[in-house]
């Protein structure tokens, strides 16, 4: 939905932008060209239409759906939407009888985890909790933490209090990063502070995506594969995060799911396995390799040379 903040990028889920605004601007964002205000390195995509417009077109198409069932509501972060306005918009996609999973994305339940602790938000949450459960469906939240020392008393105060509202699950989405958490004593002191000091379940590590700015924190994607390999075992099945690479134009694919991988050019080839709306017509939409580059400084010598000829040419 053009200008409107949905995507329907696989076949039973959307996501719903409902605002372009953040508590915290991270500089590997994945909405980078969304979110926040145009840089001299990035001119961002504005949402055309007026929000409440926006957000009953969102209704709407829902509704006409019936295929989806499970909503991400992001933006930006939801934080920043007034609650009232976050509370009807998530009660309407309750209403809505294919809806079963709603998840709410929100960083700033690291970053200002004050937000969440507010008694009207509480209050509310709870509302929706109740809600969800009279009619089969579940809500959780999805924040994004990425480093041990990060999981605060206030931010495992803030996981709890939206676990006794009676929500399903509060889960960590966090991203690699060079420097911060590319070791697997990283990850696994990551994953359980999580777990055990506030109750957030490690759910997905993202490979860096490919934006600018980002270069020196993306890791190539054999060493995602090593940490992936080294955490196994050490946390229990269902809290052990899957390492996974959001390939362009295919979506999340679990780091070891590559069709095929030149190691020293650093190009990675991946497949896809369902069609969107833009691709009904494409022949080729599930036989094409889809590629996705590691940095240029993780690769050998013979690989950095052939990149630099190729910038020559």
């Amino acid at each position: 939905m053009g200008g409107r903040g949905l995507t329907h990028r696989y076949p039973t889920k959307v996501l719903a932008e409902l605002l372009p605004t953040c508590p915290q601007y991270c500089g590997h964002c994945t909405r980078m060209d969304l979110v926040g205000n145009s840089t001299p390195n990035v001119d961002k995509h504005r949402f055309t239409i007026r929000p409440p417009d926006r957000h009953e077109a969102m209704l709407d198409y829902l509704r006409r759906t019936p295929g989806v069932r499970d909503v991400v509501v992001s933006g930006g972060d939801v934080a920043n939407l007034p609650w009232p306005r976050l509370e009807s918009f998530v009660s309407a996609l309750l209403d809505i009888d294919n809806v079963r999973d709603v998840r709410l994305a929100s960083k700033a339940l690291m970053g200002l985890p004050q937000h969440w602790l507010q008694d009207e938000v509480r209050a509310g949450m709870e509302r929706l909790a109740t809600k969800a459960r009279e009619r089969g469906a579940h809500i959780a939240i999805h924040t994004h933490v990425n480093a041990a020392r990060s999981v605060t008393p206030l931010v495992a105060r803030a996981a709890r209090a939206m676990l006794d509202t009676g929500i399903r699950d509060v889960r960590n989405q966090g991203v690699l990063l060079r420097g911060v958490n590319d070791s697997p004593d990283a990850l696994l002191d990551l994953s359980f502070a999580l777990l055990d000091e506030a109750g957030i379940m490690p759910y997905y590590l993202y490979m860096c995506d490919m934006i600018p700015g980002s270069e020196h924190w993306r890791l190539a994607v054999w060493e995602a594969q090593e940490l992936q390999h080294a955490i196994m075992g050490y946390l229990p099945g269902f809290a052990t995060p899957r390492i996974v690479c959001d390939v362009p134009y295919v979506g999340k694919r679990w780091v070891h799911q590559l069709a095929g991988y030149d190691r020293e050019r650093g190009v990675s080839y991946w497949t896809k396995n369902y069609r969107t709306g833009l691709e009904a017509s494409d022949p080729e939409a599930l036989t094409r390799q889809y590629e996705y580059h590691d940095p240029i400084y993780t690769l050998p010598e013979a690989g950095r040379r052939w990149w630099r000829e190729q910038g020559s040419v």
